[in-house]
């Protein structure tokens, strides 16, 4: 028989490493453009075609067995070997880079300074996906995305551009007209909510005891969010490094002096395969001087 036959279906394998790698369905689901139950189902099947475990319940989650985290490693080097020789065998266009980036992030700070990389490197070409989505490297022919995140990403390489901080932020006519003057008058104006962070370490750090929002818009873009604020919507609790530009031009204003850290910090991320790319490593030691010479600013002094 061949030994192929043998095998469970390739998909299978494919959500196992997705599953293993977010440690979490629904992240995987979301990568794979499936439902959180296809890829119970997918896991389940493979568990009984192959078996054994691949994950047990801890809690309310699924935490992947030691059996499963290392079917899954070999799973990822067996794809990225596939992938590289697939790259192979097109040719490879090594003048080509294509880049995954938070439209937030590619509004506030990289689109304008995408001249200076391209009259650096004219003969590469660079194409930029704008997107909250995740990155799939092995089916969307992304070559490296630049992300907010833990820089957990396992199986991948992840490069840290630069910390953050977080701070409320509106438009100067809410400021006047609400008269917020102390951090406890946020309890009269419309919080704006990013579903990335909450408002409660701000609140903590500040000093005041206040409820997290439970109410009025959700955004899952930080541009979309500060763009609101702009409109006198509501405060936002802006990412200095997304709302630098609207604050020096006046279009928001920070309020208090109390800013905290962001938990989730600007990574570049990449398959290490995708590393040996000319073009990406062009880009990537490109991306990392820029940053250091002209890192965001958080800009807008506190009043």
């Amino acid at each position: 028989m061949n030994p192929w036959q043998r095998l469970p279906p390739l998909r299978s394998f494919r959500v196992l490493e997705a599953a293993v790698r977010h440690q979490n369905y629904t992240r995987a689901a979301d990568e794979l453009h499936l439902t959180h139950s296809a890829v119970s189902h997918q896991i389940h099947a493979l568990e009984a075609s192959l078996g054994v475990r691949l994950f047990e319940r801890a809690g309310r989650q699924m935490r992947a067995t030691e059996t499963g985290r290392q079917l899954a490693q070999d799973v990822r080097a067996t794809l990225d070997s596939l992938a590289t020789a697939v790259e192979r065998v097109r040719g490879g266009d090594s003048n080509s880079i294509t880049v995954s980036v938070l439209p937030s992030f590619a509004a506030a700070w990289l689109v304008a300074r995408l001249g200076s990389f391209l009259e650096l490197h004219p003969n590469i070409e660079l194409r930029l996906e704008s997107t909250t989505a995740l990155a799939d490297f092995r089916n969307d022919g992304v070559d490296v995305a630049i992300r907010y995140g833990s820089g957990n990403y396992e199986g991948f390489e992840s490069i840290k551009l630069f910390d953050d901080e977080l701070f409320p932020s509106m438009s100067p006519k809410l400021a006047r007209s609400a008269r917020v003057r102390v951090p406890a008058d946020l309890a009269r104006v419309p919080l704006l909510r990013i579903r990335t962070h909450s408002w409660a370490p701000w609140f903590a750090a500040a000093g005041v005891d206040l409820p997290e929002p439970r109410k009025g818009s959700v955004f899952n873009d930080s541009e979309l969010a500060l763009q609101a604020a702009m409109q006198g919507q509501g405060v936002v609790l802006a990412r200095g490094s997304l709302a630098a530009t609207k604050l020096r031009a006046g279009l928001l204003v920070a309020p208090f002096r109390q800013r905290i850290a962001s938990p989730q910090t600007c990574y570049l991320v990449y398959p290490p395969h995708h590393g040996e790319k000319p073009s990406v490593r062009v880009f990537r030691d490109w991306l990392v001087e820029e940053l250091r010479v002209a890192p965001p600013a958080y800009g807008g002094k506190p009043k």
